[in-house]
């Protein structure tokens, strides 16, 4: 088989991972006792590998916070400064299959969810999320109220949640994902209705089980509407872990920001990072004293949603959400459809009725994001240079990535002597077809 023949196949079978996984909530566990590799001086953040000079405020602040929290060290300065000498070392949360949104720090003693699929064999995790609050851990805030809050998760509100998934044999991710499709999510930044059905099926558990201070394990996930993200986190990690381990594939496996750099990574290079300059997320502001200047750029894992074929993916599947960044439902409409231009599969439980019941596209090809000059769209929530939380709304993925991770696939896949000529007639096909379909290609 040539080449061309085994990339074909080899995203086939990436494509056949995202649409067939079925990633199941198995339980939750301290860090370091499930994600291999993971160290007690270990801790991990969002995007892309950074320099430690480079690393953001917020980011600095969460990292310090997860090192008192550990034990590492008594203060965030005495922490601060064992980073700088190594002693404590930062790693990009990705690398392990691990999400952390935002500024999230997770370090090896912090509970994280961990999701199994039990089709293709892949795990991912990510820490729980921390609730509605603007002042956590995730926006680059610690103080002694925050800290509180971490050892409260840690010591009841993480067993519990346990205790109730265990109970329920596991919870079905794509179950939750099927029964909220046409109910206005995007499951990024808008989960409502996702986050509301796996609320009832964690309270109604934890209705029948014996676990400390269970009122206020019930009372916290009852006010917080966007618990599902980093569930859906974890569960898209488990499934872009599966699809990592396939060769020649050159659809994308991983993306994320560190607040400098955005990331993206290819099934054929595993956890290998091709950066650009980090996008803004433009849209509303949650003050109206904020501007650009304030905000970091992108900043978070939780766009491995969009990988999964959520999020900006499937904005169609939320209008509400589009309207409230300035957009309309033909925009919602079309961010979908250009995001179907450059993807090789479509879902088959997010099946929106105002889209004729097409399913959400997943499995983004490079070769068609660089040939046919068509970015995908990315949701999040946007933070502010000195900590918290500046809005929300929407970015194009920088196309910069999109052509290092080309060259780089083709590095790892081509001999070197077929390297210039191989690449440039992939993309060159690629481009007639562009033209054939009537969309711009790249001159």
């Amino acid at each position: 088989m040539d080449i061309r023949g085994k990339i074909e196949e080899a995203n086939r079978k990436v494509t056949e991972i995202f649409t067939k996984a079925r990633p199941v909530w198995t339980k939750i566990a301290p860090a370091i006792d499930v994600i291999p590799g993971m160290e007690k001086n270990k801790i991990l953040v969002a995007g892309p590998p950074i320099a430690v000079k480079d690393i953001t405020i917020p980011v600095r602040t969460a990292v310090c916070g997860a090192a008192v929290h550990e034990g590492l060290a008594k203060t965030p300065q005495e922490a601060w400064k064992m980073v700088e000498m190594g002693e404590i070392i930062i790693d990009s949360a990705q690398n392990y299959n691990c999400g952390c949104s935002a500024a999230m720090a997770t370090s090896a003693g912090m509970p994280v969810i961990v999701c199994e699929d039990p089709v293709y064999g892949g795990v991912g995790y990510a820490p729980i999320h921390p609730g509605n609050s603007p002042k956590v851990l995730r926006w680059g805030f610690y103080d002694e109220e925050i800290e509180a809050h971490l050892r409260w998760f840690r010591d009841y509100y993480s067993v519990a949640l346990d205790e109730a998934v265990r109970s329920a044999g596991g919870i079905d991710v794509v179950n939750v994902l099927a029964r909220t499709a046409g109910m206005g999510d995007e499951n990024h930044n808008r989960l409502f209705a996702s986050s509301m059905f796996l609320d009832l099926e964690l309270i109604a558990r934890l209705a029948k089980v014996g676990v400390p201070r269970r009122d206020e394990v019930i009372g916290e996930l009852a006010v917080n509407d966007r618990f599902f993200l980093h569930v859906l986190m974890a569960a898209a990690e488990s499934v872009t872990a599966a699809a990592k381990k396939v060769p020649f594939s050159t659809v994308m496996v991983g993306m994320g920001g560190n607040g400098i750099e955005f990331g993206i990574q290819v099934a054929a290079t595993g956890n290998q990072w091709y950066t650009a300059q980090a996008p803004l997320i433009l849209g509303s502001f949650l003050n109206p004293t904020y501007t650009v200047e304030d905000m970091l750029g992108y900043l978070g894992d939780s766009c491995v949603t969009e990988v999964y074929g959520l999020g900006g993916m499937a904005a169609v599947s939320s209008p509400a959400y589009v309207r409230m960044t300035g957009g309309t439902l033909e925009d919602a409409r079309e961010r979908t459809n250009r995001a179907r231009t450059v993807s090789l599969g479509e879902h088959t439980f997010n099946q929106v009725p105002w889209d004729d019941f097409r399913g959400s596209p997943v499995a983004i090809d490079i070769r068609k994001v660089v040939a046919l000059n068509t970015l995908p769209i990315s949701h999040g929530g946007s933070g502010l240079k000195r900590g918290g939380q500046a809005g929300a709304g929407s970015c194009e993925l920088p196309l910069e990535c999109f052509k290092k991770a080309l060259w780089g696939v083709a590095e790892e896949i081509l001999p070197q002597e077929l390297l210039p000529e191989e690449l440039t007639a992939e993309t060159g096909q690629m481009a007639e077809t562009a033209e054939t379909e009537k969309m711009p290609a790249e001159a």
